[in-house]
């Protein structure tokens, strides 16, 4: 308690003191706490400590919480995140025994040495090389009290460097003088690795994120030094708590960046962070193209059934119409135009069905025997005619086009018909499950949440299965259908559903911290910023429709570059129909003949 109290006596009358002697190295110092997050904890040997200089000048900081603990025997073995440490030691010597307890690599360190001797500054680099090699750790400020300094440690020059400003620390990041990192990079949709399997050696890699990478590596002057990739490319949390893939070695801090696009989301682990976001992309299901409709009746399905429909109802409503002409100008008593025929005496029925027959005569674009005898009913003709003749256009234009584009029956093409279909979900990465349909309150996505069922790829890819088998559904980025499985689309294999459950931004990895993290951030948004990201990716997307060219077997099944030759199969359904016709137009004349012989059997009698 009276510790505590001295502490606080020190921190209300140090306030002047620390004013008057406000030297260079201190206000270095306090510019530094002031930009970076968290409070500040000083770590005391004793009450003494809080007579010096430096500790009532952090002290009286206004921008910055202070937290005082003083403890003679060792220093902590841990602390808080996002908790920054101040230490003071006599010599170098007193401060190695703090090196296995810098564990708190989200803050960073002041380590204040009273006394300093030119044999120090060995051992001071020396112990920041030694704090680089086990911890990773970059953001350690050395301070000379006696010489008013602040050191930091430049792991690529391999010395320790004179803090000039607060901006200091992020030139050193600038350039990295060659030094060598551990990128990370795999078959994934916008980046590939080829190399020596036996070996286990990559020899180049290719794809956006990898000019991606390579023009960091250039602007950041390290050498890239590719790791093998694991058999589960992304990762993940496994059941046992340990981490797989990616994900993994960089949450136990075996790569320094890993250059492949991964969804921003939560992994399950604190220990990994993401670069600013580089694209977006969907997370898209997948279901096996529906079946081809047949030849025989192909022209059927030429157009919309609303056209078909159409078609109907305007070959009625003209009958309707003619009749009602028909009916005023009988009404009315309009004189007949004489054409020279002889004029017989009909019913109204009979008349009534040779308008109806007449129309759909010229409905249907056939010559017309016998024109109407008035004025008005050849106008209403006439007109019919124009409008058969669009009608007549449009079906000769989709027969043209059905026979060399071939229709497919309809395709699922929302979630509902997905739910309503019952096809189960198949996804080969357990990430995807985390929140492809968790969380949300419509039915349908809860339905299809339960029927998702996590499998292995083996010999056979996934996509390879629905295309061959159908009967369930898997899960993939959209961009991979537009890249790596583009033939399986435009072989109509496969069939995307538009409606995409979610969409998420894309983003590198790195451990957390990293140091390299801001000069990273700063590179790729100035490329995503001036377009080049989406020049690459662009390029890569166009490199895959070329890309079918490679597979004989797709451009036989897609008719590259063969005209369509149609045969009698391609024409079935006209001959259905003027089979049956004549069918039936026998069966009418057979019907005709017994009627008259019955007729003149009759009159006889």
């Amino acid at each position: 308690m009276a510790t505590t109290l001295q502490l606080i006596m020190l921190a209300l009358v140090g306030g002047a003191f620390g004013q008057a002697n406000n030297t260079d190295y201190k206000l270095l110092l306090s510019s530094i706490v002031q930009q970076l997050e968290g409070g500040l904890e000083l770590h005391l040997r004793s009450p003494e400590d809080g007579d010096l200089d430096l500790v009532q000048f952090l002290m009286v900081q206004e921008k910055s919480s202070i937290k005082i603990s003083v403890k003679k025997e060792e220093a902590p073995t841990g602390a808080e995140v996002l908790r920054h440490n101040f230490f003071v030691f006599e010599d170098a010597h007193q401060m190695q025994e703090i090196l296995t307890r810098l564990v708190n690599t989200d803050g960073f360190y002041i380590l204040a040495l009273e006394n300093n001797t030119i044999e120090d500054d060995v051992i001071l680099r020396d112990f920041a090389a030694d704090v680089w090699l086990q911890h990773g750790h970059s953001r350690i400020y050395y301070v000379q009290i006696s010489q008013q300094s602040v050191l930091l440690y430049n792991p690529f020059k391999q010395s320790v460097v004179v803090v000039q400003d607060a901006k200091t620390y992020r030139r050193i990041y600038k350039d990295l003088e060659g030094y060598h990192l551990r990128i990370y990079i795999f078959d994934s949709v916008y980046s590939s690795a080829t190399g020596d399997g036996e070996n286990k050696k990559v020899l180049s890699v290719s794809g956006a994120d990898a000019n991606l990478a390579k023009t960091v590596a250039r602007q950041l002057n390290f050498t890239a030094e590719y790791l093998w990739p694991d058999d589960e490319f992304f990762g993940g949390r496994l059941p046992n708590g340990e981490y797989s893939g990616g994900v993994g070695r960089a949450h136990r801090g075996e790569v320094d960046i890993i250059f492949a696009g991964f969804f921003i989301k939560d992994y399950l682990t604190t220990h990994i962070q993401f670069s600013a976001a580089v694209y977006m992309d969907d997370l898209c299901l997948y279901v096996k193209k529906a079946q081809r409709i047949p030849q025989s009746i192909l022209p059927l399905f030429a157009v919309h059934a609303d056209v078909w429909l159409c078609f109907l109802l305007v070959g009625l409503l003209g009958t309707l119409v003619w009749l009602i002409l028909r009916a005023l100008n009988l009404i009315l008593r309009i004189e007949r135009i004489p054409d020279g025929a002889r004029i017989t005496k009909t019913s109204y029925f009979g008349a009534a069905r040779r308008i109806f027959i007449d129309t759909w005569v010229v409905w249907v674009r056939v010559n017309v025997g016998r024109f109407p005898p008035f004025h008005s009913e050849r106008i209403f003709v006439a007109s019919l005619c124009l409008v058969s003749v669009i009608f007549g256009a449009l079906l000769e234009s989709s027969l043209a086009t059905v026979y060399i584009r071939p229709l497919y029956y309809r395709d699922a093409n929302t979630l509902r018909e997905l739910d309503e279909s019952g096809q189960p979900i198949y996804i080969k990465h357990p990430a995807f499950k985390d929140d492809l349909f968790y969380g949300h309150d419509s039915a349908v996505y809860r339905r299809l949440d339960a029927k998702m069922m996590l499998v292995a790829e083996g010999e056979e890819r996934l996509i390879e299965m629905v295309s061959k088998r159908g009967g369930f559904a898997g899960v993939t980025r959209s961009a991979s259908l537009q890249l790596n499985d583009i033939r399986y689309v435009m072989t109509k294999k496969v069939h995307k559903i538009p409606e995409c459950p979610k969409n998420y931004h894309i983003a590198y990895v790195l451990p957390r911290p990293s140091p390299y993290l801001e000069e990273v951030n700063r590179i790729v948004l100035r490329l995503v910023a001036g377009g080049i990201v989406n020049l690459w990716t662009g390029e890569a997307k166009e490199r895959a429709k070329w890309s079918i060219q490679r597979f004989p077997e797709y451009l036989a099944q897609l008719d590259v570059g063969r005209w369509k030759v149609l045969t009698l199969s391609d024409v079935q359904l006209a001959f259905y129909a003027l089979f049956i016709g004549c069918l039936l137009a026998a069966i009418v004349c057979m019907a005709e003949v017994l009627l008259r012989r019955k007729r003149a059997t009759v009159n006889k009698i």
